[in-house]
């Protein structure tokens, strides 16, 4: 178990450190946010709870590499190709469980959609939050899971990576009401030519995004 959360802490912070936003500035911010609540609580009591969010995705950065062949289907040169349509949006489902003080570990599924070009995946992987007060207070969490793709000509694999906060905006008697903003790594794999036909050597699709989603805790 041990291994599993050193695994997800290390993937996040080795993507999450080429953007702008560091780690530390969310570690720094989900702490301001937690002066506002207090608790006594060294550890987190030991119930599941569940989260179920809606979310939107704007990329800052998303490059499909491919290789150019001849008319004989050897390849001459690698390319790079910038996509200027850079919305996503999704719905992602989780159940979780403390594992270590204020720490807890999640299995994760949902569904994913990227605008340009057409990709439609369902994604199942696991999640791992840190508490800085309680269940229904603010959290940091980072989260790695495998997309499996519902189109012919992307290749099902391990390609996504998020690391956000998660703080409540509405607390009610049976849920909360939370907001979350998150730093989203995605990548896929073509199985088929995308843009240039037999001209075009199948590569790869990486989108470097940041998210926003609203989600319900119970």
């Amino acid at each position: 178990m041990k291994n599993i959360v050193y695994i997800l802490f290390f993937l996040s912070g080795a993507i999450f450190s080429q953007s702008k936003i560091s780690i530390f500035d969310v570690l720094n911010t989900g702490r301001q946010i937690s002066k506002t609540a207090k608790s006594s609580q060294d550890k987190l009591d030991k119930v599941w709870f569940s989260t179920a969010e809606l979310e939107l995705i704007v990329s800052s950065d998303v490059e499909y590499n491919y290789g150019s062949l001849d008319n004989n289907g050897n390849l001459i040169s690698g390319n790079s190709l910038k996509i200027n349509e850079k919305v996503a949006y999704g719905a992602l489902y989780s159940i979780n469980y403390p594992i270590l003080n204020k720490l807890t570990l999640g299995t994760v599924g949902g569904f994913q959609h990227q605008i340009q070009p057409k990709i439609s995946s369902l994604k199942i992987g696991g999640i791992l939050r840190y508490h800085f007060v309680d269940y229904n207070n603010v959290n940091i969490y980072t989260l790695t899971a495998y997309n499996i793709s519902l189109k012919d000509y992307i290749k099902s694999g391990m390609g996504n990576l998020r690391f956000g906060l998660s703080f409540p905006i509405k607390k009610l008697d049976s849920f909360n009401i939370n907001l979350n903003l998150f730093w989203d790594y995605n990548f896929y794999n073509a199985e088929k030519p995308i843009f240039y036909g037999v001209n075009e050597k199948p590569g790869d699709f990486t989108y470097r995004a940041y998210g926003i989603s609203l989600s319900l805790k119970f």
